[in-house]
């Protein structure tokens, strides 16, 4: 499993770097050791592979590195505390040493990982006050796109279609399905503001919200409940009532800190009676 799940992933990567970054002589020569191995082995790669549910975006190596470790981070595959040794990757990744290092940077400045010291790089325990936190400035910048939205008429044809997306979902359709159109939905708010700052700001969030559903799991009620909760988010900005859409906003915002900290409390404390 361990052995599929490294080739796997590592070959995910070379299809990438062959696809988009097509070898010559000349790179080849100018390849580290480790790199002219994956150059070789990049020839013999199979046609047909395991499908490990990673899905490597069309960018530079490094960025498709980070982009396959956030997935792994998000989708709950690597645990909170885990952590990830870089000899170890870098290898089940098929990239050098220092392309791994300039990865899982990237993944430090998201939240996703941290660097500690003398223990390298792992995946961040949230606490429940990080969770307060990460909602605290996620309320701010909705509450404050909502009202930039508002007065300036504008209603995101996103967010509708997200709202569509999860009408459209079946009842028994697993969690994941569900908070991907929420969370567009949401991200549809504040792209509307026109704000590249603001923008910016709420991306460098984004992973980290996705993180704590990803490590707490809360319940997730119905698609149908979840597309007609934000049917009433939307409503508001759609009639121009300004006032009522940042009380239903930030009302949906404070139920969900208050849920994920709640449910925090609860498996620490389960975790402290086990242990």
């Amino acid at each position: 499993m361990a052995e599929n799940f490294r080739v796997g992933l590592r070959r995910h990567v070379l299809r990438h770097r062959r696809a988009h970054y097509p070898i010559t002589p000349a790179r080849v020569s100018r390849a580290s050791k480790q790199d002219r191995k994956i150059v070789e082995e990049s020839h013999i790669v199979a046609q047909e592979i395991a499908d490990i549910g990673v899905r490597v975006s069309a960018v530079s190596t490094v960025e498709a590195a980070a982009n396959a470790l956030r997935e792994l981070i998000l989708d709950g595959r690597l645990l909170p505390g885990a952590r990830l040794r870089e000899h170890e990757y870098a290898e089940r990744l098929g990239i050098a040493r220092h392309s791994f290092r300039a990865a899982t940077q990237i993944l430090i400045g998201e939240g996703l990982l941290k660097r500690e010291p003398h223990r390298g790089v792992e995946v961040p325990v949230l606490s429940a006050g990080d969770v307060a936190d990460i909602f605290r400035l996620r309320t701010a910048l909705e509450i404050e796109a909502v009202r930039l939205v508002g007065e300036a008429g504008i209603v995101p044809a996103a967010a509708q279609l997200a709202v569509d997306e999860m009408s459209s979902l079946a009842e028994d359709a697993p969690r994941r399905a569900i908070v991907w159109p929420d969370q567009r939905f949401h991200q549809a708010i504040i792209e509307a503001t026109g704000s590249v700052r603001m923008q910016r700001a709420y991306f460098g969030l984004q992973s980290e919200i996705t993180l704590c559903l990803a490590q707490l799991e809360p319940a997730c009620d119905k698609p149908g409940q979840v597309a007609a909760e934000h049917e009433e988010l939307l409503a508001p900005i759609i009639s121009g009532d300004t006032d009522l859409a940042e009380k239903l906003f930030s009302h949906h915002l404070d139920q969900a800190v208050i849920s994920l900290v709640s449910l925090h409390s609860a498996r620490s404390e389960e975790g402290a009676t086990e242990a």
